[in-house]
């Protein structure tokens, strides 16, 4: 029997819920330095994230569905640019700030991998785009990265 080398549908699942079971623990961990009551927020995103991965881990462990020998990696360039597009992302933020590099993201990922429409994208992106503003900046009175749209940003503090 001759050792297949590409990774399946199934096992790129699995492997990715680990490592985002992983990413939960450590949050969750790094969560507990915090000063005071600063991580309470951090550890239930963390919680989430945990339970979210387990949920993952036990329907690819439990559950056999057609497409799970499927090779994992159909598009290859397609997930490299996306990791691509992610790197250019988290130097964006650094330099020009959060909300045009992430509306930018938002719209560009799912149009350059052909999963959605340009009039749906750039609607989803820019109502998660104002949720987030809104909960963060008006509800939570939390700081975003500096960006370039402080001025304009600073009629929602």
């Amino acid at each position: 029997m001759a050792v297949n080398s590409s990774l399946t549908h199934k096992q790129g699942e699995i492997g990715f819920a680990a490592v985002l079971l992983i990413a939960a623990g450590l949050a969750f961990l790094k969560a507990g330095d915090y000063p005071g009551a600063s991580g309470v927020y951090p550890r239930v995103m963390a919680l989430g994230l945990g339970i979210g991965a387990v949920l993952v881990l036990l329907r690819s462990w439990l559950q056999t569905r057609p497409g799970d020998d499927a090779a994992f990696f159909g598009h290859l360039g397609r997930f490299l640019l996306g990791f691509a597009m992610l790197g250019l992302y988290i130097l964006a933020i650094d330099a020009i700030g959060y909300v045009i590099p992430s509306l930018i993201l938002g719209i560009a990922l799912p149009v350059a991998l052909r999963f959605a429409d340009l009039r749906m994208t750039a609607l989803a992106s820019l109502g998660t785009l104002i949720f987030i503003l809104v909960v963060f900046v008006v509800i939570l009175k939390r700081p975003l990265p500096a960006d370039i749209l402080d001025p304009l940003l600073g009629v929602l503090r």
